[in-house]
Parts: C-alpha cells; sequence; structure tokens
C-alpha cells in the first residue's frame, strides 16, 4: 500500500509537492482506513482543482515513475530520459527531476527514490523497515566518486554495479540479474500500481474476465440492472479467432517509437441483452450501448481485480462519462470494511463526491495554481474546517480554492 508520494521539478510541479495517504488521528469514517502495523493508510484520495492546475501531472509523474522502473534497464547509451522539468524557471531546466515514494510491500515498508535529468540517473535509493528501524539496502549519487554504498550483500551488489549504465535505475537492473532485495520494491512499483486504467483493451479484459468466471459475470450484470444501464437484463461473454492490433513502444534516441504488429489471437466481446417492447430478448453490440454504459464496463473488470489483489489505482478524471451516482457507487467500493489493502487515488471535477459522509479532510486534495506559477497540493486538513463541514459548498465557494476565476465581463 502507497503511504506517500513526492515529486519535484516535473511538468506544473516546482516545489516539492507530497500526496500522503497516512491518515490523520481522526476517527471519523474508520472503515476509510486501513491499519497495516503502526501505520494508519487511507483506502482512497480524491484530487479537486482547475483546469491546468496540475492534478493531471501528479498522476503523470507517478506513470513516469513506473514506467522508468519497468523500462529503463532497457534503455542504452542513446538514449533520452522522457522527464519534463518545470519549464516557467529557466533555472529549473537543467536541474534534475525528483520522485520518491513510500510503501509497504509484504508488510515490509520500503522507501524508494531516483532524481533524472534527459541526460541521466542522478541520484537513486532504496531503504527498508525489516524490523521496524529504516535500513539501507542502496544508494547511489552519480556526481560522487564513490557512487554506490551498499548496507547488504556488497559483494553481490557490486557485481551488479559493474553493469550499470548512467541510463538505468538499478532497481531495475539488480532485479533483472535476480537480487532478491530489490525484488519487493520492484514488483511493487511495476506489478502493484496501475496507472489509469482507462484504455482501448480494458472493455476486452472484462470481457475475458466475465468469459473465464461466472462469478465476474454475475457481479457485472448485478451492478448494471442496480445502475439501470438502459434496461440492461444480461450480458454474454464471447471468445472468437480474430486479428490484434499489438504497439510495441520503444525508448529510442530523443523520441518514444511506437511499432505496430498484427497477430492473430482470440478476442473477447460482450454482447448485450435488451428486451423489446413485446418482451423478446435482442442483443446490442458494445458500439451500440452508450459511452457511460462501455466506460463503466471498462473499469468494473480492472477495479475488480484491483481490490482482490489488493492494487492501488491511479486515475485521472474518474467521473468522465459516468453519472455522479456511478463514480459514488465507485469510491464506495473502496471506501468499504470489506475492503482490506487496495487503494484508490483520483482526480476529479465531482462535486457530490464533496460529502463529509463518503470522505474525511484527510481524503481530500486540492490542487491550485497561479497563471504560470507552480502547482501546490494541500489537503482540508490543512485549513480551518471542521470535520463535519459542508465540503462541497466549502470548495464552490471558495474557501479552499482550486477552482477556476471567470471573469464574465466578457459576456457583456
Amino acid at each position: 500500500m502507497i503511504i506517500e508520494v513526492s515529486i519535484q521539478n516535473f511538468l506544473s510541479i516546482k516545489e516539492k509537492l507530497t500526496l500522503s495517504l497516512d491518515s490523520s488521528a481522526s476517527k471519523r469514517l474508520e472503515e476509510n482506513v486501513i491499519t497495516v502495523g503502526n501505520d494508519n493508510i487511507l483506502k482512497s484520495v480524491a484530487i479537486y482543482g482547475a483546469n491546468a492546475s496540475g492534478k493531471s501531472n501528479i498522476i503523470k509523474a507517478v506513470h513516469f515513475l513506473w514506467f522508468m522502473v519497468k523500462n529503463s534497464n532497457t534503455f542504452n547509451v542513446d538514449t533520452i530520459i522522457p522527464r519534463i522539468p518545470f519549464k516557467l524557471d529557466e533555472d529549473y531546466a537543467k536541474k534534475p527531476s525528483e520522485f520518491e515514494i513510500i510503501f509497504i510491500q509484504n508488510n515490509v515498508k520500503y522507501r524508494y527514490g531516483f532524481s533524472c535529468t534527459n541526460e541521466g540517473i542522478v541520484k537513486e535509493y532504496l531503504y527498508s523497515w525489516p524490523k521496524g528501524k529504516e535500513s539501507l539496502i542502496f544508494s547511489r549519487d552519480e556526481t560522487k566518486k564513490e557512487r554506490y554504498k551498499f548496507n547488504k550483500d556488497p559483494s553481490k551488489q557490486k557485481a551488479i554495479e559493474r553493469q550499470m549504465t548512467n541510463k538505468t535505475l538499478y532497481l531495475s537492473r539488480a532485479t533483472a540479474l535476480g537480487y532478491d532485495k530489490t525484488k519487493p520494491a520492484y514488483e511493487y512499483v511495476v506489478d502493484t500500481i496501475v496507472v489509469n486504467v482507462f484504455n482501448p483493451g480494458w472493455p476486452e479484459f472484462t470481457a475475458k474476465k466475465s468469459y473465464e468466471d461466472p462469478k465476474i459475470r454475475e457481479r457485472v450484470i448485478e451492478i448494471l440492472k442496480s445502475a439501470d444501464f438502459g434496461g440492461i437484463v444480461d450480458i454474454h461473454p464471447e471468445k472468437h479467432k480474430g486479428k490484434r492490433l499489438n504497439i510495441e513502444m520503444k525508448q529510442e534516441k530523443e523520441e518514444m517509437t511506437f511499432n505496430p504488429n498484427i497477430t492473430d489471437d482470440d478476442i473477447y466481446e460482450f454482447k448485450f441483452v435488451h428486451q423489446t417492447k413485446q418482451g423478446k430478448n435482442v442483443e446490442f453490440l458494445m458500439g451500440e450501448e452508450s459511452a457511460g454504459t462501455i466506460k463503466t464496463i471498462m473499469m468494473l473488470g480492472p477495479l475488480f481485480e484491483i481490490l482482490a489483489q489488493g492494487k492501488t489505482a491511479f486515475i485521472d478524471e474518474l467521473e468522465l462519462s459516468l453519472h455522479p451516482n456511478i463514480v459514488k457507487f465507485i469510491v464506495k467500493m473502496f471506501n468499504n470494511k470489506n475492503n482490506t489493502n487496495a487503494q484508490l487515488i483520483f482526480t476529479t471535477h465531482s462535486t457530490i463526491l464533496l460529502d463529509n459522509e463518503i470522505f474525511r479532510r484527510d481524503q481530500i486534495y486540492i490542487c491550485s495554481k497561479k497563471p504560470n506559477q507552480h502547482t501546490i497540493l494541500r489537503s482540508l486538513v490543512d485549513f480551518d474546517l471542521r470535520e463535519d463541514a459542508d465540503f462541497e459548498r466549502a470548495y464552490l465557494n471558495g474557501r479552499v480554492g482550486g477552482i477556476p476565476f471567470i471573469d464574465e465581463t466578457i459576456l457583456k
């Protein structure tokens, strides 16, 4: 589970910004909190703010961290690291971008971070708390003569060091070479963090899971019926042979390349069953359903898996094409006593969620940014706001910031 994410000098984020899921001392909505050892961790966080305030850049920063850990082991000496620094201060253009994540994996707390420029990795480190006390696994500083420090398995790790380049994260290379001390942290970042689950493959993912597991199909039907999705009475997941377009992504020198590849594969899809006026069943294809139905289907399969496997989802604009009550239902899937280790972090403009019966103050963050300046992130705990206050009213009235200023004189 994620406890904290920190970002500096990336896109609109100039100074260090921290998104914390470490809960406050509040006793409200205790089902929204998971206790792991001595840590009380929030199950979900909503990030609000005006357009261009930097909400999405927080999600993009997490994706960049995930991308680097997963792929940097394949980078060559000519690779240009695709980071984008804060551009509105010329002094920051050549400064490193910094990323840090604190999380719990297999009941052990870890702190991992790195900084980089487009030319290479500058610093990197990994600490763990195996017995309640922070312990160094490795640290790296390319600006020093003695670049690496190892407190564990020095001879084994020095052998890995000799196979490093300045474009590769040590966490990625060491894990690829079979070093067991870095494997839990690597697997957490790559396999447990899910960034922006919405992509063309997700509707098929839900169909595939429903085809393979009747229980998942029944859950999807139950939700579609309970939310009254245009009178859907049943769904039929089907499998057939077909052509699949796969896109291979590679980082080559100064640009990302996308190589198409068409293969023969099993294709999974849904048929949606409606009833005619005369009471007969008729099937609809996915393309004949509404955008809201398709978006919901896109989400259900991945969200079921995220909840079942205790993963952490970072979703940009959760409410896009969805009715507010569906968004509220998704949030309640995570803020539920039956959820013991999954998390949801998302950006949104849906003020219906600004409800003290859904969220605690420490679960709501506000992004703000003045023109040509940098992103600032604060939770409602940072404001003089009661726990039982009307969060929606405080937000819409501008009391906590994060809303756009609109000059209506242009209408006159």
